[in-house]
């Protein structure tokens, strides 16, 4: 069976990506063949694909760990996928999968190791993924909203476990009102923490929907964050990068209760956290779920588009220039 697919064969800007036609993969041991129905997408994609320096840093950093890597040649590690969020239907299961059957609606997320790990994209008609990477999608969010949910459930489960977030916590969140953001605003409301929330000014009446106390970069960030709440400031969730891991240490926080989810040297030598999924287990997936389900959680989209080329390009072309509220969506089917 032919799939079409979305692949890069060099790093650089979108013009680098195609649409091309693909044959089928074989299912490997605890692995389900899904049709696609929607593509959730993130800034780690543009990262990837424009082979952005954090992520060769961690590269380099996993060959260290596991020197085997240091014979792969630079031709192996293309083509390349892109895409890692997704929603769709099972339609074949392989051996060893005992949680899904055929027919099964699921979303998840392709996982692998942090920097440019991966080969694999989500952004095909059909993709093969491991069992540990779904789950059930509930029947009253859509496939265009559950496209949305798997980095967003791996990344803020992990990075709040990673710095120990709590009802007593009053957390400051970097770039708030975007798509990981307004859902770490919201997920950390409903555990019961004060949030402070760092946007532009014209996101401060929608952090407040979101029950976050709304901070602008366009002023004084230290002195806006110490003056926004009652309750001294005990942790901060970077989701930009930048010099918010700075400001945070600025604030007295101590590396432990500061988490990022971008990695530089500087957050490694002072100490503070680069985390997400890295620090996620697998019943993350399941409580986003619920928290949405519940109401909890909204998703918001800011845009959908169709699986062409050139409305893909278009899409990551919009993710990079920022200031959007919620996630953008490829909708692959009907």
């Amino acid at each position: 069976m032919v799939v079409q697919a979305i692949q890069y064969s060099r790093f650089g800007d979108e013009e680098v990506l195609d649409l091309v036609n693909i044959k089928s993969d074989s299912l490997k041991v605890n692995q389900v063949r899904v049709e696609v129905y929607a593509v959730g997408l993130n800034p780690i994609d543009y990262k990837t694909f424009e082979g952005a320096k954090p992520l060769r840093f961690l590269s380099f950093m996993t060959k260290l760990r596991r020197p085997s890597r240091w014979f792969e040649s630079k031709a192996s590690l293309f083509p390349r996928g892109i895409g890692r969020d997704f929603a769709g239907v099972i339609t074949e299961v392989g051996e060893g999968v005992s949680r899904f059957a055929v027919g099964d609606k699921v979303f998840g997320t392709m996982i692998s190791d942090p920097g440019l790990g991966t080969k694999r994209g989500a952004l095909a008609t059909e993709i093969c993924v491991n069992e540990s990477e779904i789950v059930l999608k509930p029947e009253m969010i859509d496939m265009t909203h559950a496209a949305t949910m798997g980095v967003a459930s791996l990344t803020v489960g992990g990075a709040f476990r990673r710095i120990g977030l709590n009802s007593r916590d009053t957390v400051v969140i970097s770039a708030a009102a975007g798509g990981i953001g307004s859902i770490a605003v919201q997920y950390a409301v409903a555990k019961g923490a004060t949030v402070i929330g760092i946007a532009s000014k014209k996101n401060a009446e929608y952090l407040k929907s979101l029950g976050a106390i709304p901070v602008s970069y366009e002023e004084n960030i230290k002195k806006a964050l110490l003056s926004a709440s009652t309750t001294p400031i005990t942790k901060f969730l970077d989701c930009y990068g930048s010099d918010y891991v700075r400001l945070a240490f600025s604030l007295g926080l101590k590396g432990t209760a500061i988490g990022t989810l971008v990695p530089s040297p500087y957050v490694m030598i002072k100490g503070a956290q680069f985390t997400g999924p890295r620090h996620s287990t697998y019943d993350d997936f399941r409580t986003l779920a619920e928290m949405v389900s519940d109401g909890k959680v909204q998703l918001k989209i800011d845009q959908v588009y169709n699986f062409s080329l050139k409305s893909v390009r278009e899409a990551y072309r919009s993710l990079k220039m920022g200031h959007s509220r919620g996630k953008k969506v490829v909708k692959v089917r009907d």
